[in-house]
């Protein structure tokens, strides 16, 4: 009789929280498949919107060619960088409630997630991850700061639709301090970099990737 193979549990693949994981990657690929065309769709529509202007008086044509320039290096990129913005904050929270509900299961402690009061959602998190699961939500130095900015960003996106007169003046002069790295504040809205969008990207990978290594690594 041949002895069957017994497995080798050094190659056990450890399928917690691949949702989470999965999730993000498509996130991920979408910005930078985004990035990727943007050049591309910006100077399709703005040769078709300089092709309506044949004919135009002059006066009529230098006007519409200032708006169409504001359209195509402004507008344009913060309407397709927006959404991957509120994309990726949502992949996050998503996450760290999953994780903590996993925890949660693990420890039965008697709170929920909803049962705290804070600020907002990532503060409420950070004290439930820190008082009463007594597991650090995030250990990476720096990425505090960045997530906070992420959910003021999306904050203002999904409430304001970036729209500057919308935006609380207090929010704003937060967000004004990223204009260095990646921020715009025009005149009606705010804008976003290509490298502003793939730091926040970055950012939620590392966090969530850390956060899911650590708690493989307990439980």
């Amino acid at each position: 009789m041949v002895e069957q193979d017994k497995p080798d549990l050094n190659f056990v693949v450890d399928f917690r929280f691949v949702g989470i994981e999965a999730e993000l990657s498509v996130i991920l690929e979408h910005r930078q498949s985004i990035e990727r065309r943007l050049p591309g769709i910006i100077e399709s529509e703005r040769k078709r919107l300089e092709e309506d202007l044949k004919g135009a008086e002059p006066d009529e044509w230098y006007g519409s060619m200032q708006w169409i320039d504001e359209f195509a290096d402004e507008v344009l990129p913060r309407l397709y960088r927006s959404p991957i913005l509120i994309q990726l904050w949502a992949s996050f929270e998503s996450g760290f409630i999953e994780v903590a509900k996993y925890i949660r299961d693990q420890e039965k402690p008697v709170l929920t997630l909803g049962d705290l009061r804070a600020s907002n959602d990532f503060e409420r998190a950070i004290k439930y991850y820190d008082h009463v699961l007594h597991f650090s939500l995030i250990e990476i130095a720096g990425v505090n700061e960045t997530l906070e900015m992420l959910l003021l960003v999306r904050n203002a996106i999904a409430h304001c639709n970036g729209r500057i007169e919308m935006i609380k003046p207090t929010i704003l002069q937060k967000i004004r301090r990223w204009e260095d790295r990646g921020i715009s504040v025009g005149v009606d809205y705010i804008g976003f970099t290509a490298d502003f969008v793939e730091a926040m990207a970055e950012t939620v990978q590392k966090a969530l990737n850390d956060l899911i290594a650590r708690v493989r690594d307990k439980y």
